[in-house]
């Protein structure tokens, strides 16, 4: 996504497509801070050079988080 597309969090979790240094912890915390299906997300700007840090946005609140954070985030585009 780039900056000012949102979307819907379909799903937090590890699969295939994780980041290998991504683990049940990092999950849980991300689900603790409000990354849960059916939220609408937003993405605020990337970080430079090479995109990382990502800023969204979930309700009110903005969050930064590593691309390997990121990689459990699910997302359906609006």
């Amino acid at each position: 996504m780039t900056p000012g597309q949102s979307g819907t969090i379909l799903d937090v979790g590890l699969d295939d497509g994780t980041d290998r240094r991504m683990n049940e912890d990092g999950v849980r915390r991300l689900q603790e801070l409000g990354f849960v299906p059916g939220e609408t997300i937003t993405v605020v700007r990337r970080g430079f050079p090479g995109g990382d840090p990502l800023a969204v946005r979930i309700g009110s609140s903005l969050f930064a988080l590593r691309r390997v954070e990121a990689s459990a985030v699910r997302v359906l585009r609006s």
